[in-house]
């Protein structure tokens, strides 16, 4: 992502335009769990899991599922050379494990992250649900010649697991960013969107060949104000306790019980709550894949 600054919203109607399920994020440069641009990027139902670099600067993974997905942190053993984050969902077809990874890049890859990797995949073989592995590896995976690329295939064929992404993912070329799963799940349509969309690595989007349960639908009151004539609302404001000089002898809590009440009375006077259902990310029928391309080609600009 190189950091969410001023890419939350795209991040955040990325989710919501595509109906992703799950959306895996590197280099995220937030600060912790209550960093507002990770919020942000995070659509109504939807929840996140993370792990924030603790020293320096950039780096940052986290992992943007459906709310209503059960789900479960799973403890990786401690990593120096990468950062990564774990999690269980739980669908209505059962387990999914989910493990999204960031390996810098300015650094060469090391003996070091060879082993740490090995020690990760060695806890999620045991696992006897679906395992998906993925993330900006920084490893240019493509080339046959690249002795990192090599090693890395090696070790995934040592624990019967096949990397998925087979077009370049970066503007400069080469496929870095990864989709790895143990020979008992393969995904289907791994595609590979443009890069400089929201980043200089592109958007890897594929299907896992698991049942997804739908997303419940929510209530919500609603209040007609565009309904209400602003005139009528105005003077009923001016007639009321609001507008008259406030007891000397009042304290703060009055002073907001009164607030509250004679606003929501007014407002059940000129526009009466309703509840209102809405399916949980229903889309609207007109944005189709032109209109998400056009936008696509505006963020570029």
């Amino acid at each position: 992502m190189q950091s969410l600054t001023n890419k939350f919203d795209a991040v955040n109607s990325t989710i919501t335009d595509r109906s992703l399920d799950v959306l895996a994020l590197t280099e995220t440069g937030h600060s912790g769990c209550d960093d507002v641009r990770l919020r942000l990027a995070t659509p109504a139902g939807y929840a996140v899991a993370d792990v924030a670099r603790t020293t320096g600067r950039g780096g940052g993974v986290a992992i943007i599922y459906r709310q209503h997905f059960q789900s479960s942190r799973v403890p990786l053993p401690p990593c120096a050379t990468f950062e990564a984050v774990c999690v269980r969902l739980t669908l209505s077809s059962g387990p999914v494990v989910l493990v999204n990874i960031y390996r810098p890049g300015s650094v060469r890859p090391s003996t070091a992250f060879f082993n740490e990797l090995s020690s990760v995949l060695e806890v999620l073989v045991a696992f006897s649900c679906p395992v998906i592995v993925g993330g900006d590896i920084n490893i240019h995976v493509d080339d046959d010649s690249d002795s990192h690329a090599r090693r890395l295939h090696e070790l995934l064929a040592s624990f019967d697991m096949t990397q998925h992404v087979a077009a370049p993912t970066h503007r400069c070329g080469h496929t870095l960013d990864l989709v790895m799963t143990f020979a008992d799940c393969k995904p289907d349509d791994v595609s590979v969107d443009p890069p400089d969309v929201l980043s200089d690595h592109a958007l890897v989007v594929c299907r896992i060949p698991v049942a997804v349960d739908a997303a419940p639908s929510t209530e919500r009151p609603v209040r007609a104000w565009r309904q209400v004539d602003r005139n009528d609302l105005r003077r009923a404001i001016e007639a009321s306790v609001l507008c008259r000089p406030a007891p000397d002898d009042a304290n703060v809590d009055e002073l907001f019980s009164a607030y509250d009440s004679v606003l929501r009375d007014i407002a059940d006077r000129f526009a009466p709550a309703h509840t209102v259902r809405r399916r949980a990310d229903r889309r609207d029928p007109w944005f189709d894949a032109d209109c998400r391309k056009a936008r696509s080609e505006c963020r570029r600009i």
